[in-house]
């Protein structure tokens, strides 16, 4: 405030320093709010940060996680493709089998 208002608020008496103190109060609560309001979107800002730390560090381990279960079902599968494949061959190499027997037979029946 300059010392001109400053006069003229003494020169109104009581009444004049109550306005000059409700004045000065107004000021010094709008600076304080205005830090407050400062303070809670640093908060705020802070927090967010955190909340993507978090989450990154969260999507991270689901991803190692479900790439350890991606790989272990393709392991699987590899594993059972196998042994399909190697009980395909048993089973054709015994039907060859079969067919030479029943071959066999056939001929010793036919004579």
């Amino acid at each position: 405030m300059t010392d001109e208002l400053i006069a003229q608020l003494v020169d109104a008496g009581g009444i004049g320093l109550l306005a000059g103190f409700l004045i000065w109060q107004h000021i010094g609560m709008q600076k304080r709010l205005d830090g407050l309001v400062a303070s809670f979107q640093d908060q705020v800002e802070k927090m967010n940060v955190s909340y993507d730390g978090r989450i990154e560090k969260m999507r991270e381990r689901y991803d190692v996680v479900i790439e350890s279960i991606r790989s272990e079902c393709k392991d699987d599968i590899d594993r059972i493709t196998d042994q399909r494949d190697s009980i395909q061959a048993e089973l054709a190499i015994l039907i060859q089998d079969m067919g030479r027997k029943v071959d066999t037979l056939s001929d010793r029946l036919g004579s």
